[in-house]
């Protein structure tokens, strides 16, 4: 006989709910503006794919304010294209269905942590909720669904699944370059894990985990060795990532450009650095935060260390797992990567990164859970209030600016 499990009942019955009231958010911010921002340049081409228009594509490779591979357009001509539902109404659909996919993303990476299923439907909520990605949900930007393919990535990763995790890996890519950072994560946590388990003389298992004690005898010994005990599966499975890491690179060599530059890493003095559009586009938060405090005390970037080293530190013990450090140990450099090396304050590049250390947090209480649930709330009605009331005229539209993250 059929049984539904209740926590399924209730996971989508939480969704349902989403949904909604997001659609209706959705149909109001439609009706409030039809471009928005970066949109500018996304909604052109998107519309280009989802119409096989060919010859306006091939012109605008690329736009010189779109610094993204095509994953988004492409995705768009997949699901659009063939029923000819190309306007903007539609195409920024696809960013708010990804929203909803990622919720079970979020699902099924907070049930690899073996708490309670309710817990797991709060958290996916919550998550949903993020502020600036609740808000890009509603607009025809890259960054849900670029971060759907980075959840399908380390889910299929940690279940074994190789093959398919990489070719997910592909699609990260093209819809951001910078999320090779994440493909390598997904490949040097797969390498420790195997090796270790060669070393250790360990039964495979999936997902299995590497102490400190173990990561550290790993790096002291012979890796030739360890290499050559290493089973066919082994090789099939790292050469999946490594092909893609090493055309990415070739790629990279190719087009003279290079997306992650060793020298950015410089002392704060020199590394706080003030991008044009960080100064010209007063319709980002960032604005008013860069010239009301970064730009205005000169003092006021050295005052945000302590809070800096203080959120390392949190996040190093939120994430210390004795049974395993293999998620930590490629986390922090990882995040590093995408951060530190940026030429732009923007609140989009935190959504992985954050994502995937709020999907490690264990023995969360009710308390905190409530307390996550009701800031980001609040977050969303002011963001969502801001946009609505607050109008900024731009001398190169003839249409009303909006005020956004």
């Amino acid at each position: 006989m059929f049984r539904v499990k209740y926590s399924n009942v209730c996971l989508f019955g939480a969704l349902g709910t989403f949904a909604i009231i997001s659609k209706i958010i959705f149909d109001k911010i439609y009706l409030t503006s039809k471009i928005i921002v970066d949109e500018e340049f996304h909604l052109p081409l998107g519309e280009a794919y989802c119409k096989y228009e060919f010859d306006k594509v091939i012109a605008s490779l690329w736009h010189p304010k779109v610094t993204t591979f095509p994953g988004l357009y492409l995705v768009s001509s997949l699901l659009l294209g063939t029923v000819n539902l190309c306007s903007v109404y539609w195409l920024r659909l696809i960013s708010l269905l990804f929203s909803f996919i990622n919720i079970l993303l979020f699902y099924c990476l907070q049930n690899m942590n073996n708490e309670p299923s309710w817990k797991n439907i709060f958290s996916a909520i919550n998550l949903g909720l993020l502020p600036p990605l609740y808000f890009f949900s509603h607009l025809y930007y890259t960054d849900v669904a670029s971060l759907t393919m980075i959840l399908l990535l380390f889910i299929l990763s940690q279940r074994g699944n190789h093959y398919l995790a990489s070719i997910f890996g592909i699609c990260a890519v093209l819809f951001r370059q910078t999320n090779i950072i994440w493909v390598g994560m997904v490949f040097g946590s797969f390498i420790l894990k195997e090796l270790n388990a060669i070393n250790q003389k360990k039964p495979r298992r999936v997902s299995q985990g590497v102490t400190f004690k173990e990561a550290l005898q790993f790096f002291k010994g012979d890796l030739w060795i360890t290499l050559r005990r290493a089973s066919l599966n082994f090789w099939l499975n790292a050469t999946s990532y490594g092909s893609l890491l090493i055309f990415f690179l070739v790629f990279v060599y190719l087009n003279g450009s290079i997306v992650v530059v060793a020298s950015s890493l410089v002392i704060i003095h020199f590394n706080t650095l003030v991008h044009p559009y960080m100064l010209a586009d007063n319709r980002h938060y960032v604005f008013y935060i860069w010239n009301r405090f970064y730009g205005k005390y000169f003092l006021f970037r050295y005052l945000m260390v302590p809070i800096y080293l203080f959120s390392l530190f949190v996040i190093i013990s939120k994430l210390w797992n004795k049974r395993d450090v293999t998620f930590l140990l490629f986390f922090i450099p990882c995040t590093s990567i995408v951060l530190i090396t940026q030429r732009l304050l923007e609140f989009r590049y935190f959504f992985v990164p954050y994502v995937l250390f709020r999907t490690q947090l264990t023995n969360i209480t009710l308390q905190s859970l409530l307390y996550e649930f009701l800031t980001y709330l609040l977050l969303n009605i002011c963001t969502f209030y801001l946009f609505f009331t607050k109008t900024i005229e731009w001398d190169d539209f003839d249409y009303p600016q909006r005020l956004i993250w």
